[in-house]
């Protein structure tokens, strides 16, 4: 049998991906697609220090991955032991990383105080995980790579923004719309401490976490389905906003685009995402319209469990975002699956002039069809 192809790095750990007061000692299981089953090159470290490792043969991958050759690894590892001497930073997120030969996948693990306390001897600042179902509403999986995948987009941002010249450090003030638990903010915050964060989303849970846990992050606050947003006008040098406008229906775009336009100063830019509709397998009639027109809701899509009904799938060809939206802001880019993974950066700059539309007027509009939004 031949062996399938694949994009996937095949490595796994067992979750549970928390760390509590009792798990100091701690027993690692997973496998690992490997390239020679009798001499497995597979390796385990804990925060950059070497784990001794168990290794057998895993032919049950097989039943999932047909022709893949795996081991199943175990590790026992001594926490206390392991990271003697070592400086913790702050904050503090415990990173498995296994590799095997030309593989290599980390995973993530959020510990308890009294972990760390048992561990390193002293109170240490941790980094805080969002419970498993508020991870899966963002991304769609809990998989141990919740900070590693914002860091990511956070650097994707940041990339975006230098191609340009409008590097992340020239912006003071900076809004995550749509911004759940945290995710690509802290990595914003990482990567520049002196700006000034705020983040917004819709998801009252998602916010109250992260308002709880991540209050050294940002300023967070919940935001309704239409305008008007919770901040004044010319409040910001910088927006970006991940994979929401690829949710949205036609007529909330519009008012969301108008009202981002009004909370942006002058010159001030946003970075958000669409997606190509010619590029997914989508079905025919879906397809054909977004292709035709520029530009289509899918509504029959899949719901987000936790989010309001209308967040489905929206797709948009680069043309359609050069006509319509040009009306709110200057184009200064569209990409192609260049940001989040699979989906097309657009970024965007407030003009800087008052001419055109009017700031806010279709927000205003918008205002008034918040019963059927909300509905």
């Amino acid at each position: 049998m031949a062996v399938v192809r694949h994009d996937l790095v095949l490595i796994s750990l067992d979750p549970p991906y928390r760390l509590g007061d009792e798990d100091v000692v701690y027993n690692l299981f997973g496998w690992a697609e490997v390239d020679d089953e009798a001499h497995p090159d597979v390796s385990v470290t804990v925060n950059g220090a070497p784990v001794p490792l168990k290794l057998t043969p895993n032919p049950n991958v097989r039943e999932h991955f047909p022709g893949v050759t795996a081991s199943s690894l175990f590790a026992r590892v001594n926490f206390a032991e392991l990271l003697r001497g070592h400086t913790p930073a702050e904050p503090f997120l415990l990173s498995v990383e296994v590799t095997s030969g030309a593989r290599s996948r980390v995973f993530e693990y959020e510990v308890s105080e009294g972990w760390l306390q048992a561990v390193f001897g002293r109170p240490v600042r941790r980094r805080r995980i969002p419970p498993e179902h508020l991870q899966i509403r963002v991304t769609g999986a809990a998989a141990g790579q919740f900070h590693l995948t914002g860091r990511r987009v956070a650097e994707q941002i940041a990339g975006i923004l230098a191609r340009a010249g409008l590097p992340l450090g020239r912006h003071a003030r900076i809004l995550d719309f749509g911004c759940g638990p945290g995710r690509v903010i802290s990595a914003i915050k990482d990567m520049h401490p002196q700006a000034e964060l705020f983040g917004s989303d819709i998801d009252g849970e998602a916010i109250g976490w992260a308002r709880a846990n991540l209050e050294d992050v940002g300023d967070f606050r919940v935001n309704g389905p239409a305008p008007p947003l919770p901040f004044a006008d010319e409040s910001f040098d910088l927006i970006y906003s991940i994979s929401i406008f690829t949710h949205l229906p036609e007529d909330m775009q519009h008012g969301m685009l108008a009202e981002l336009r009004r909370i942006l100063k002058p010159g001030g830019v946003l970075l958000t995402t669409k997606l190509d509709p010619g590029a997914y397998d989508l079905p025919d009639d879906v397809c054909a319209k977004g292709v035709n027109d520029g530009f289509v809701y899918w509504g029959d899509a899949d719901a987000t469990e936790g989010l309001p009904g209308f967040y489905r799938l929206a797709y948009h060809t680069e043309a359609y975002v050069r006509r319509v939206w040009a009306k709110y802001f200057d184009v200064l880019h569209v990409g192609s699956h260049d940001l989040n993974n699979t989906q097309d950066a657009v970024l965007l700059r407030r003009p800087n002039g008052r001419g055109g539309l009017i700031p806010g007027l279709a927000s205003r509009l918008l205002t008034a069809l918040r019963p059927k939004a909300d509905a």
